[in-house]
């Protein structure tokens, strides 16, 4: 005899009034509904704080109730564990009845993705937001969260402009229990990674490829990958590359494009290997263009530093192990650089313009006054060589 109810049955069993209490919470109101259960506004009369209270309907089958209760379960382990200004707060996890309930903050603002409906965002509040979500994406992986399910719906813009990530309902830690059956998709088609649509084993890269789709689509009003049904959906994500933002978009520079192309490439080993980094270089971008961003926390500047200091060591270990050779290979140029090349005219450039970090200009006189100071000794010695050689000669 089959148990499962029907979607008749659930349409019903979701539209039931609404429960008095949930846990220690008194419900006031319905915020929401999907194909799994509903999400309530209620109150915790002990402490006087308004929550979110998402619910989970569980099956009747009991193994299939079992997987689903263990993952929701490893939502709240997942979000639960990090602390971030730009990830939503967990406050507990319940159990009513037949019900599981995650009570979490209540967030007042707009999702982005009502956001990209309206069209493009601008660049001044995409630059500031996605910096904020990178960051909080750092800081989950740095706990070993992976959140495999990034999309616009899941980004939470705040009244007072902090951006916040939500729904790990899908997370993965890196002691996962919860175990996906084969061929199973999680996460939102358009947003995947080429790992997941591929079921290649994935890592905390698949999100930083989420999130460049997001930030493509954020900047253009046009998801990246748009094939006409799921099978050729799959296939550009895996195969396709977009075309550059700017040519939907004209009012993005160029350096937005290039930020883009490497959050979004085919393989983990050639996109950003950290979120941090990410963060790092739309911040850059944020500066050349004189974008004032939300003031960085503590916890944003420990993410930073981490990210920062793995560059430096990995930048010198490159250089330590690089051969004694007339040419210099810098990873990402396709040819190496010459030792005779001369970069005075560059430094000169750099040293009339104005650079994004004020405290580079000073850096940069001193080293082309020294330069100056220098330069007539350079000619006198060369000189006194060139006759000794005649001499000899």
């Amino acid at each position: 005899m089959n148990t499962t109810p029907s979607p008749e049955e659930r349409t019903q069993e979701i539209a039931a009034p609404l429960p008095p209490r949930l846990g220690r919470y008194r419900i006031e109101a319905e915020l929401g509904r999907g194909a799994m259960g509903v999400v309530y506004r209620g109150v915790d009369e002990d402490l006087q704080r308004t929550a979110a209270i998402k619910t989970i309907l569980l099956p009747n089958d009991p193994a299939e109730r079992a997987t689903h209760e263990a993952r929701f379960v490893q939502e709240a382990k997942a979000a639960g564990a990090i602390s971030h200004p730009n990830i939503i707060t967990i406050y507990e996890l319940g159990r009513e009845g037949g019900l599981l309930f995650l009570a979490m903050e209540l967030l007042a603002g707009r999702e982005l993705r009502d956001w990209i409906r309206a069209g493009p965002v601008p660049l001044p509040a995409l630059l500031d937001v996605m910096v904020q979500v990178a960051n909080g994406l750092a800081a989950a992986h740095q706990r070993g969260v992976i959140h495999r399910d990034i999309k616009p719906s899941n980004i939470m813009v705040c009244a007072d402009g902090r951006a916040k990530l939500m729904d790990f309902g899908i997370a993965r830690t890196g002691m996962s229990d919860v175990k996906t059956q084969t061929g199973l998709i999680l996460g939102s088609p358009k947003y995947m990674s080429p790992e997941q649509v591929t079921s290649a084993p994935i890592d905390h890269r698949t999100d930083i490829f989420s999130l460049g789709a997001v930030l493509y689509e954020a900047a253009t009003g046009k998801a990246p990958f748009n094939g006409a049904d799921i099978g050729g959906l799959m296939f550009e994500i895996a195969n396709a590359d977009p075309v550059a933002p700017s040519q939907l978009n004209p009012e993005l520079p160029a350096m937005f494009d290039l930020i883009v192309a490497k959050a979004t490439r085919k393989d983990p080993q050639a996109r950003y290997q950290g979120a941090g980094e990410l963060a790092a270089d739309l911040g850059m971008l944020a500066a050349s263009l004189s974008i004032p961003l939300q003031a960085p926390s503590a916890a944003f500047e420990a993410t930073m530093k981490i990210s920062t200091a793995g560059a430096a060591d990995a930048t010198q270990k490159t250089v330590a192990a690089a051969p004694r050779d007339e040419r210099r290979h810098v990873p990402g140029l396709a040819m190496p650089v010459s030792r005779r090349h001369d970069s005075s005219r560059a430094l000169e450039r750099l040293a009339s313009a104005s650079p994004a970090e004020p405290a580079a200009q000073p850096a940069l006189a001193t080293l082309m006054r020294d330069r100056q100071r220098l330069l007539p000794w350079g000619v006198v010695l060369g000189a006194l060589l060139a006759g000794l050689l005649i001499g000899f000669a």
